[in-house]
């Protein structure tokens, strides 16, 4: 029988397999109590400071280390490994409260299936990272192997929750889908990352949506937030045709109503779309999805003008002189904050992005972008936020030309309307050089990758996207800076995203002369991928 969800120190029922209880320092028992216990079943323990040789540890008889002692460790490492390495690359600006943290002193309050996938995250990312400066415990050192049982333990409960009526629906249950989702999207872009988020859209459907969901538990949000940030995302490399695009894609089109801010929450997390560009993604999805239906090419065009100008409107020296006053995640965890009085007045002298040069001119103008290399203790506030609104702006308007007028066998005239003058090859080609040279300073070292290069995963995997296939320099720079942010942030799915790319270039190179595979003909017909978030 399956074990109930509960606390790491009792279940309610005594089983060994749930209570743990920790003695800091226990002596060594004298014969008649070892007896004793030995006559009851039970595991006697050697914990003292006093050092052991080998040859004594190997001759003791009995077990010096229980192995409800060496899990308890196992936990406990595997928390604080996730609280000091794992949840600092869930939220954008390290130094921020961060509500993906565990407390340890309240561990008894968490439920054991949460706990199980949050030591099996750790390991993972362990793993992957090889972080050398992190010091584990013996419990952990000797034990990886046996970590894998956490995992086990965790789909066992997950399954055994989601088929119970009276739980399938509950905070706990969409939690651990949630986290389920986050740890398989790490371990790699190919595996059964669908089936996790399709079953968490299922949980939403029947408690009636995310804006229900938030009145009930305003707590959940930054978990509904990740939900829906991988919900839009991986609709981009959705192929147009899939069984689960139109419904995903109409779903996004009413997130704006969960509640008025929801989109500012987005900027709290690791991928930090500005909240214009994020509702315009979501768009250009929508807008993907009835691309093959004839009957609706009159809303398609007029929608690819909305969103082209929306785009090309967004200012990005205006919003990071707002998002100077950004502080993340309330302390409460169920919104973000500003402080309004860092905000940039209208007086005072603009900011630059990343570089080593201040002879930008407004960045209003597609031709402008950061440039050059940066040292990583080199890094402001505004600076930051400026390169990043640079470029989310570049990758959005990108693929919103590439999948919504280039890919699409049509005239473009109707792109005319608006602007007479427009040159769509012209602009694309501006504004992939804009991207190109932005993203150079974000992966100067590891540490850069680490802290900022995280943020513009998506932007990176559309600079690849839109990469020449003879330009080997450039792809030189991406398959690097992806590999870099895999192995800076402990996750496979950058280097999945390698893959990818190189399937696509080696695509184009066998394409006829001046032609390109499509974006939907790249992703169709082959494995659901997703490159993170």
């Amino acid at each position: 029988m399956l074990d109930k969800p509960s606390s790491l120190c009792s279940d309610g029922a005594g089983s060994p397999e749930s209570s743990v209880a920790v003695s800091p320092r226990r002596t060594e028992p004298s014969d008649a109590n070892r007896d004793a216990a030995e006559a009851e079943g039970g595991v006697v323990a050697r914990l003292t400071s006093d050092l052991v040789s080998d040859e004594e540890r190997y001759g003791i008889a009995w077990d010096p280390v229980p192995s409800l002692y060496t899990e308890a460790q196992m936990i406990f490492d595997g928390l604080h490994y996730f609280n000091e390495c794992v949840s600092r690359d869930l939220i954008s600006v390290s130094s921020h409260f961060n509500p993906f943290q565990i407390d340890i002193r309240q561990i008894d309050k968490v439920p054991r299936v949460y706990t199980n996938l949050l030591v099996s995250a750790a390991t993972l990312h362990k793993a992957m990272q090889g972080d050398i400066s992190f010091v584990r415990s013996s419990a952990m050192v000797r034990g990886d192997q046996d970590l894998f049982k956490f995992r086990i333990r965790a789909l066992q409960d997950i399954n055994y929750r989601i088929s119970n009526p009276d739980l399938q629906t509950s905070d706990v249950t969409f939690m651990c889908v949630l986290c389920l989702l986050l740890s398989t999207m790490a371990q790699s872009a190919y595996t059964d990352w669908r089936a996790h988020l399709e079953g968490a859209r299922r949980i939403i459907q029947l408690r009636g949506g995310l804006k229900k969901m938030i009145s009930q538990n305003p707590f959940l949000k930054p978990l509904v937030v990740f939900f829906m940030i991988i919900d839009v995302v991986a609709a981009t490399t959705t192929p147009s045709t899939h069984k689960y695009m139109a419904a995903a894609t109409s779903m996004a089109l009413h997130y704006w109503e969960v509640e008025t801010s929801i989109f500012q929450s987005i900027l709290a997390i690791s991928a930090p779309y500005p909240e214009d560009l994020f509702q315009s993604l979501i768009l250009v999805n929508y807008l993907r999805s009835i691309s093959g239906k004839p009957k609706l090419a009159s809303r398609r065009q007029a929608g690819t003008r909305m969103v082209l100008a929306k785009i090309l409107s967004f200012n990005p020296a205006e919003w990071a002189a707002r998002m100077k006053g950004f502080r993340g995640w309330k302390q409460t965890g169920d919104g973000v904050e500003f402080d309004t009085s860092q905000e940039t007045r209208s007086s005072d002298p603009p900011t630059q992005p990343l570089s080593r040069t201040n002879d930008q001119s407004s960045l209003c103008s597609p031709t402008d972008s950061p440039m050059t290399t940066f040292r990583s203790s080199e890094i402001s506030g505004s600076n930051l936020w400026l390169s990043v609104g640079v470029i989310y702006r570049a990758a959005i308007l990108l693929y919103t030309i590439r999948t919504l007028v280039l890919d699409l066998p049509e005239g473009k005239e109707f792109l005319y309307e608006d602007d007479p003058t427009l040159d769509v090859e012209k602009l694309r080609m501006q504004t992939y050089q804009i991207l190109a040279r932005a993203l150079v300073p974000l992966f100067h070292d590891m540490e850069c990758a680490r802290r900022i290069g995280k943020l513009v995963f998506f932007p990176v995997f559309v600079c690849g996207m839109e990469t020449n296939p003879d330009d080997h320099e450039q792809q030189e720079f991406v398959t690097r800076g992806l590999h870099m942010l895999g192995q800076a942030m402990g996750t496979f799915g950058p280097i999945s995203a390698v893959d990818e790319l190189q399937r696509k270039w080696t695509a184009d190179t066998a394409a006829p002369e001046g032609h390109r595979v499509t974006w939907d003909d790249h992703f169709r017909g082959r494995p659901d991928f997703i490159f993170g978030f």
